[in-house]
């Protein structure tokens, strides 16, 4: 994986590379991917997370052939996969190792992350004393301060205006970017843009960031 990476930077061109949410077994705290996190971070590449499809344990609950539940599994597919994968880079101590890797999430909205900040950051709080009897690594700084620092989210035009709000103050406005979700039946192509451009509880200079200075500036495309 390293050095196909490489390969695909140096040589291809590319800008970025894909990154599961896990792989079998392994989460993304597994030390068989840190080479290829080292390599990310010294190419200074992001990784982008999309959920596994509609695989996973708790989305397979629902998939049971003739008696399949989409609205529930759609429901739950996004967020469960990226979920794991983005506690798995936090409390796995992956940022920690790697500070300046960078990871974007993708389809879960951008108000996701907030509830798992809280959550890892509340829990962190009361063993964070003793975190070598209880993490693979220990943290320096409480878990929401790795996902604001190296984690990007995408954002719905739809997205509700308050939850909304809550992102852009957490997260940053640095960190959020658009999403399309073409072509599948929840997107909202080819009016994203527009409605992004319409909304009112966005500045100028947040629209900018989110409709491209974001993606812009990770993808080294100055």
């Amino acid at each position: 994986m390293p050095g196909e990476l490489r390969r695909c930077v140096t040589e291809l061109g590319l800008k970025a590379a894909h990154l599961v949410c896990y792989q079998g077994d392994r989460n993304l705290d597994d030390p068989s991917f840190f080479p290829f996190y080292e390599a990310a971070q010294d190419l200074d590449v992001p990784l982008f997370c999309h959920p596994n499809g509609q695989q996973g344990f708790i989305t397979q609950r629902f998939d049971k052939g003739e008696a399949n539940n989409f609205l529930a599994m759609h429901t739950l597919g996004r967020p469960t996969n990226c979920t794991q994968a983005l506690v798995a880079l936090v409390a796995g101590g992956v940022f920690e190792r790697f500070p300046r890797l960078k990871v974007v999430f993708f389809e879960c909205t951008a108000e996701w992350p907030l509830y798992w900040m809280h959550r890892m950051d509340d829990d962190w709080g009361w063993i964070k004393d003793e975190q070598e009897r209880h993490m693979p690594i220990p943290l320096s700084m409480a878990p929401s301060e790795y996902v604001k620092r190296n984690c990007y989210v995408t954002m719905e035009a739809d997205e509700h205006p308050k939850v909304l709000a809550l992102a852009l103050e957490e997260i940053g406005a640095e960190h959020i970017m658009m999403a399309t979700d073409m072509p599948h039946f929840d997107s909202e192509f080819p009016h994203t843009v527009s409605t992004i451009q319409n909304r009112s509880d966005l500045t100028a200079e947040q629209k900018e960031l989110i409709l491209g200075g974001n993606a812009q500036r990770i993808l080294n495309l100055d």
